[in-house]
């Protein structure tokens, strides 16, 4: 059974996930961050709360 993470992780590129933890550190919020990188709001959001307690997998290259 694929997980959720996994998923996220096939179907978004890793271009992206890399501008959304970029922008995270820079300080953007999750709102501004997916509009910048053209990408969901709640995808974001998701993301931003993994960053928000230290957990960056969901950044590195799919499998």
């Amino acid at each position: 059974m694929e997980t959720r993470t996994t998923s996220l992780r096939l179907r978004i590129p890793t271009e992206k996930r890399q501008e959304c933890l970029k922008l995270f550190e820079q300080g953007y919020g999750y709102k501004k961050t997916a509009q910048l990188a053209g990408l969901n709001t709640y995808t974001v959001r998701e993301y931003k709360r993994r960053y928000a307690i230290g957990d960056n997998s969901w950044a590195e290259r799919g499998r």
